[in-house]
């Protein structure tokens, strides 16, 4: 009887190539119902297909290139095959042409497999195998695929260009991230965002963006406050949290911006938050300080207006102009960096400085607001 090892393939997967002209190409996981199949010691197996389509420009692929999954040893998959599936019935049945051969492991500590199709033309009419050959002494309970590299490829500029892939045609495709709950929560000066996930494949991270409104046009945009980093692939509740300290007053909108590792990504709906303008002008005290290379000073302000914030000497010359622009009611932070050298106070000594802050409220309000506190340098 011969003997029959089980060793199952799990494929998610993209190509990197180098290529001139564009096409698009699409694999097919050959290892799902109901073309699964079982590994046999010593043979070959077909683990994707490839096919071509929205080919321009007489393209010329010169490398195709696929990251390895799963648990296999050297010991279980000694080498990887790419064939030109002449029949194409996805099987090697002796008259199919092997267009590269390479080790699976390629006696590096690379994930990658990369076979070498120089000057290959494709057309709309073939199909190309990637084949894994199974060694005769294969572990059962190891697994072996292939997955996207997550560089993207290796597109230098020339007369190279990104081919298009649209991945996998069965049901085993990476799943999107899958979002419970996004809330914003005001807690003392700052605005606390929360949100969890149900499951997560491929999850780079998570953007954080917030609606910004220009005083004088009207104007709003999304900009990015902050990242936090995912789970990369997780079947479990995940939860996740975001302080943004830097509100502004009035009604805040927040959303995420869903990462994957191939770059792709996609927004979450918008979460909205009233937030109250600080009852009264507040200049704090900066913080660490004494300091050294860098403090924050933190203001408040009760109404939008222009903030004028710098920095001076005990002999009134100015050493720094921190603020000098339009902001919004609300609590706002400052940071006085020596640590970037070419700065005019990037070589201050040690002593007692001087900030100063003037606000004056915009058009049509009537208020203005001066103050100055001491911060000590200490190197």
């Amino acid at each position: 009887m011969k003997l029959m090892i089980f060793f199952y393939c799990i494929l998610i997967m993209s190509f990197s190539v180098y290529a001139q002209g564009t096409v698009t190409v699409t694999g097919t996981d050959l290892t799902l119902p109901p073309t699964s199949f079982t590994f046999s010691p010593g043979t070959s197996t077909p683990i994707v297909s490839l096919s071509f389509s929205v080919i321009s420009l007489s393209p010329i692929i010169n490398y195709i290139k696929v990251d390895r999954t799963g648990t296999a040893t050297n010991t279980d998959v000694q080498t990887a095959k790419l064939y030109r599936d002449v029949n194409e019935n996805n099987v090697i049945d002796g008259g199919d042409i092997q267009l590269d051969q390479t080790r699976y492991f390629g006696g590096t500590t690379t994930q990658s497999v990369q076979f070498s199709v120089l000057s290959y033309s494709p057309s709309t009419s073939e199909n190309l195998l990637i084949v894994y050959d199974v060694a005769s002494g294969a572990n059962p309970s190891h697994t072996a695929g292939a997955d996207m590299p997550i560089d993207g490829g290796y597109i230098t500029g020339g007369n190279q260009t990104v081919i298009t892939f649209l991945g996998i045609t069965t049901g085993n495709q990476p799943l999107p991230v899958e979002l419970t709950s996004f809330t914003a929560l005001v807690q003392n000066k700052s605005v606390n965002l929360e949100w969890q996930t149900a499951t997560e494949v491929s999850s780079y991270g998570f953007e954080i963006q917030k609606l910004k409104s220009e005083i004088r046009s009207q104007k709003s945009e999304w900009e990015k406050i902050g990242f936090v980093q995912g789970y990369g692939n997780s079947n479990s509740p995940k939860k996740y949290s975001f302080e943004d300290k830097d509100p502004q007053a009035g009604k805040l909108q927040y959303r995420l911006k869903l990462i994957d590792f191939d770059g792709a990504f996609e927004y979450s709906n918008a979460v909205e938050i009233n937030f109250d303008a600080p009852l009264n002008f507040v200049l704090e005290q900066n913080f660490p300080n004494p300091f050294n290379p860098e403090t924050v000073i933190s203001y408040q302000l009760p109404v939008s207006g222009f903030v004028v914030l710098k920095v001076y000497d005990l002999l009134g010359r100015e050493v720094a102009t921190l603020v000098n622009k339009e902001e919004e009611a609300g609590i706002h932070h400052s940071t006085f960096s020596l640590a970037n050298s070419g700065t005019s106070h990037s070589t201050l000594a040690s002593g007692i400085y001087i900030y100063r802050i003037e606000a004056s409220a915009a058009a049509g309000q009537s208020a203005r607001f001066v103050e100055l506190k001491k911060m000590i340098l200490l190197k």
